[in-house]
């Protein structure tokens, strides 16, 4: 079961939310995969889809230097 929480557009068109959802991922495996779930769920949207890549290269380089659950 999965919990659905209303979300406005706005906030999802924000690379810091995403930002905030990936910092949970410890490995590029993990993250590959919630970003792929993220664009399953958003692809019509061309603002949040946009905001999700942002996000995801963000905390690719974040992981390549070694930073886990930063704030």
């Amino acid at each position: 079961m999965s919990v659905q929480l209303n979300i406005s557009a706005e906030e999802l068109s924000d690379k810091g939310h995403w930002l905030r959802k990936f910092r949970k991922a410890k490995n590029i495996n993990t993250l590959q995969l919630m970003v792929s779930n993220a664009i399953d769920r958003h692809y019509k949207s061309p603002a949040i889809a946009a905001a999700i890549y942002l996000a995801e290269c963000q905390r690719e380089r974040e992981m390549e230097q070694g930073r886990f659950l930063d704030r």
